[in-house]
């Protein structure tokens, strides 16, 4: 992941917010990441090694939730062109079965936070 974008972020900082068009997708190599619904209230915590803003491999991908730093943050980007591209390196089925499960994700994640 050497050739990917690193940003850091400051406690409190906006990643992205629900509605965006989802660009990048995130890895966290230091801090954590509360997500926010619609009404500003947290239901989730992302931490180290872990991941969010999968509906960037969706095409024409929009964020469902906000993203804010909760301390300092940084995070890898990898844009939504190389995820995918990195998904079809070992099987084009992979895109389509991710696509599949993000937008299952997605309709849980509204119908659960809408």
């Amino acid at each position: 992941m050497s050739n990917f974008i690193t940003r850091s972020f400051e406690d409190g900082a906006l990643i992205f917010s629900a509605g965006d068009v989802a660009h990048h997708l995130y890895f966290i190599q230091a801090g954590t990441v509360e997500m926010l619904n619609a009404q500003g209230a947290v239901f989730a915590e992302v931490t180290q090694g872990q991941t969010f803003g999968e509906a960037a491999i969706l095409q024409g991908g929009i964020r469902s939730a906000t993203v804010r730093a909760k301390g300092a943050v940084s995070c890898t980007l990898m844009g939504a062109t190389e995820a995918c591209e990195m998904l079809q390196t070992y099987s084009p089925l992979l895109v389509t079965i991710v696509e599949a499960l993000l937008l299952q994700q997605s309709m849980q994640n509204t119908m659960r936070h809408g």
